[in-house]
């Protein structure tokens, strides 16, 4: 999570583990398991927190070799969309700065905007002769020059 709250991470197994950051004055860092998912029938390639400004929704992403995204509500880790549209496997996800949209990188040689509240792909991104296996979003403020 953008304020270090939360951590997730994800296996070969489908399943996403969440833990919570437990305060206190200790030198080490101790986490408190918070919620595991079983998101998908096979390896999770990618889990990523929404951004801060997309509040009240707080977002999960997985992205899987079963060829699907699954986005999880963070309140209650209910499933809310699963993205259907890819044919091979998702490797990479990254959320708009505001949490609306969301970019996928897949074998398929393609990557594709998703419009999260509809769950539809609204534009396909083609060209690329092999797998896309990462990708990124620029949609934040300008930058200042000195």
């Amino acid at each position: 999570m953008w304020d270090g709250s939360l951590v997730v991470a994800a296996n070969n197994h489908g399943t996403c583990y969440v833990w919570r950051l437990m305060c206190g004055m200790q030198t080490m860092t101790n986490f408190e398991p918070l919620h595991k998912l079983q998101a998908h029938n096979g390896y999770i390639l990618k889990c990523l927190l929404s951004p801060e400004f997309c509040e009240p929704h707080r977002y999960l992403a997985t992205t899987s070799s079963d060829h699907t995204v699954k986005i999880w509500n963070v309140d209650g880790f209910t499933l809310e969309k699963t993205l259907v549209g890819h044919q091979r496997w998702v490797w990479d996800c990254a959320f708009s700065i505001d949490g609306a949209y969301l970019i996928t990188a897949s074998s398929d040689t393609t990557a594709r905007l998703w419009k999260i509240d509809s769950g539809e792909a609204i534009r396909v991104y083609q060209g690329h002769h092999k797998a896309i296996v990462c990708c990124a979003l620029h949609d934040g403020a300008e930058s200042s020059q000195s």
